[in-house]
């Protein structure tokens, strides 16, 4: 019999607590996978929205962690673009409203004015995108408007206020996809925030994109009080994407515990129940190196099952989120290898550590003691 062979038959004849063994830890894997998923899908997301404009800074207050919390003058886009090395400089007002008739909550709302450089990257698919004059005019992310099931000329309401759909765009960036886009002053007045941004885009001209360092330094020395961050740093910033990738690692940490704990029960129970048969097979010759590592595979072999099993469960968690209405303009049903990996990683971790103690315990057994064994 294969060394292999013996420990799949080890798992087999004791199939109800192996099974239970490799659900807990696939439950927990699962939670960790679906969670680290949809936070890379956010900062991927993010990221697709600058790559696709050519956006190099994000220029908001100092000191705030949440571009929606942001507030600055409209007036400083004039300074902005007047410093050296600035290229062009678009302001936007964000916000979020809600379409409880079609059970969405925190839809993003986004102020643009007509022709800036935050049109980039959106392709119109129906109608047209705003132009100069509009009024309560709104253009509808493909995602959005599947889910409200709206089509270019109907009515919108919105935060109470009546729009028309003008048009149905398509972005590259999922957030995008699954909010509106209105005119700036419009959205400024509905929101009593006449001339004022939540923040400012910036492209920096060709000969010192290779210098942003300097260039960042450049606009916060000349205009006080607010922050040029690298769009990347932006991203990786964001308190929701740092939110949740803790609640991740929260959760990694928890798994951990309880998995490993889970492993630790099955192998010590496994080593107890075989100790007759631990001291026969050491009597027979085997050596302790080869008993440590029976043990440890066995263990080795549930880690594995229930990490394939929890990636899968992930995997599935995140496609049903993306199908779902209130959640299907954040997340994304974009599946990272990496994601993959560190399911993989810690079904393998959560093994060892739960399997190292009944392993070192099974393989110092000594012959004659463990053949006396009831």
């Amino acid at each position: 019999m294969r060394f292999t062979t013996l420990i799949a038959k080890n798992l087999v004849r004791r199939g109800v607590r192996t099974i239970l063994t490799i659900v807990g830890l696939s439950i927990g894997i699962a939670a960790v996978v679906a969670m680290l998923g949809i936070a890379w899908g956010f900062e991927r997301s993010f990221l697709a929205i600058n790559e696709a404009k050519g956006i190099d800074l994000m220029v908001v207050r100092a000191g705030v962690s949440d571009k929606l919390t942001s507030s600055l003058d409209e007036s400083l886009a004039g300074k902005l673009q007047q410093i050296p090395g600035v290229r062009e400089v678009a302001g936007s007002y964000m916000d979020v409203v809600s379409f409880e008739d079609a059970n969405l909550v925190s839809v993003l709302v986004n102020g643009w004015e007509p022709g800036s450089i935050l049109f980039r990257g959106i392709r119109i698919l129906k109608g047209r995108a705003l132009a100069t004059g509009d009024g309560r005019a709104a253009v509808l992310g493909r995602v959005l408007a599947l889910n409200l099931g709206k089509s270019v000329g109907d009515s919108l309401d919105v935060a109470g206020e009546k729009f028309q759909v003008i048009g149905i765009f398509e972005s590259d960036s999922l957030f995008e996809n699954g909010g509106l886009i209105v005119p700036r002053r419009v959205l400024q007045k509905m929101m009593g925030r006449e001339g004022n941004v939540t923040g400012f885009v910036v492209m920096a001209a060709p000969n010192d994109r290779a210098s942003l360092e300097t260039l960042r330094k450049r606009i916060e020395t000349t205009i006080p009080g607010i922050a040029a961050v690298p769009s990347r740093d932006y991203v990786q910033g964001d308190i929701r994407i740092r939110m949740v990738k803790a609640m991740a690692w929260t959760t990694s940490a928890i798994a951990l515990v309880l998995g490993s704990i889970g492993v630790l029960n099955t192998m010590m129970m496994t080593v107890f129940e075989r100790t007759v048969e631990i001291g026969l097979l050491r009597a027979l010759g085997w050596r302790r190196k080869r008993v440590l590592a029976l043990i440890l595979g066995e263990a080795l072999a549930l880690g594995v099952a229930g990490a394939v099993v929890g990636v899968f469960l992930g995997y599935t968690e995140i496609q049903i989120l993306s199908r779902m209405p209130t959640a299907s303009g954040f997340v994304s049903s974009d599946f990272p290898p990496a994601v993959i990996a560190v399911g993989l990683a810690l079904g393998v971790g959560l093994s060892l550590l739960g399997g190292v103690y009944p392993a070192l315990r099974g393989a110092a057994m000594q012959p004659t003691e463990a053949l006396r064994h009831e």
